[in-house]
């Protein structure tokens, strides 16, 4: 037997391999946990007269542990670019700490982009955080074309 033959020694080589193992595995799991992780949704609100014309409400969620800047909101246009706007105290960002969240009201006249080389339509949105990663909104796509066809 194997077990039988080992001495003290290698029992406490064993136990050290083993906490290590353990260590290395609980720094790697709370590394991943402690990082900056958004989200960005879309919610489509059909026009009624009471409360208003159709509009979408667009949310971001900082569900990470480090602090996020989300510098620009913008989105895809349908000629192929992009467009996008500065968010913030004079455009320098807006700070979303854990849990914390940020709103863009958008309706049916903002669907359209004007720039000085013409006009065009969005066809999907976005945020982009500080290090320039873009945060897709969900649904956008299907939200911006009900607000399209919307009255």
């Amino acid at each position: 037997m194997i077990i039988a033959s080992l001495q003290l020694s290698d029992y406490i080589s064993l136990v050290a391999l083993v906490i290590a193992l353990l260590s290395f595995a609980a720094s790697f799991y709370f590394g991943y946990r402690d990082r900056v992780k958004v989200k960005a949704f879309s919610e489509f609100y059909k026009g009624h007269e009471e409360y208003g014309p159709a509009h979408m409400n667009i949310r971001i969620v900082n569900h990470g542990r480090r602090v996020a800047v989300i510098t620009m909101f913008g989105g895809n246009l349908e000629d192929g670019g992009w467009q996008a706007t500065h968010i913030g105290d004079k455009g320098l960002g807006i700070r979303l700490a854990e849990h914390e969240f940020y709103k863009e009201y958008f309706r049916k006249e903002d669907v359209v982009s004007v720039y000085p080389d013409g006009e065009s339509e969005y066809i999907n949105l976005w945020f982009e955080d500080s290090l320039g990663k873009r945060h897709p909104v969900k649904n956008a796509e299907k939200h911006l074309r009900l607000l399209k066809e919307s009255k």
